[in-house]
């Protein structure tokens, strides 16, 4: 199937807030490979971060195995994967794609593939230059630039499966919420 940003402007919903939100999509890897990759210890769980009433300095994921792959969440906005992160991910045939929000309204897409960075924008439909933007993310890039264009959070979420090949269900989606947290670093990600 062939990714629409229409399918997850619904599937939404079921990942959360999108105001601060990532999700990260990696085909081909273990958990394991991308809890290391994203400095994640899986030895030491922490409160689910709608139950923590205080602000900490790391940030939670949650990374459940789904059908080809891993889906990760996180739901501060500001945990996002570097660039090294991702290259790390993606090792070995590996894919990873990153779409994050946060509370300033900044939507973050980011890929690699084979250990390469593909693209990378820290606000992604502000990219000026769309050559830039590899080909077979422009048709749908160019979908969000529209002026109807639905939210951006699901034109970058529809990119990660055209990336990943990964199709997020609604099922997988809804995994998120039963899994455990773990820390990982907060504001790894530089847009520099």
């Amino acid at each position: 199937m062939a990714a629409t940003v229409e399918y997850y402007d619904e599937l939404m919903d079921s990942l959360g807030d999108p105001e601060s939100l990532t999700v990260l999509v990696v085909a081909g890897a273990s958990r394991d490979a991308v809890a290391r990759a994203l400095d994640v210890d899986l030895h030491e769980p922490v409160v689910h971060p709608w139950d923590n009433k205080h602000d900490s300095d790391y940030a939670a994921w949650a990374l459940v195995e789904i059908d080809g792959g891993i889906l990760g969440v996180e739901y501060t906005g500001y945990g996002d994967p570097s660039l090294d992160a991702l290259q790390a991910m993606s090792r070995d045939g590996a894919a990873a794609a990153v779409v994050r929000s946060n509370v300033e309204a900044h939507v973050r897409f980011g890929c690699a593939r084979d250990a390469e960075v593909l693209f990378d924008a820290h606000e992604l439909l502000s990219v000026d230059e769309p050559e830039v933007v590899p080909t077979e993310l422009r048709p749908l890039f160019e979908q969000g630039r529209d002026d109807d264009a639905p939210d951006e959070f699901a034109v970058a979420l529809a990119m990660a499966e055209v990336v990943t090949g990964l199709e997020l269900s609604y099922a997988e989606s809804l995994l998120v919420n039963a899994a455990q947290f773990f820390r990982g670093p907060s504001m790894a990600y530089t847009s520099d």
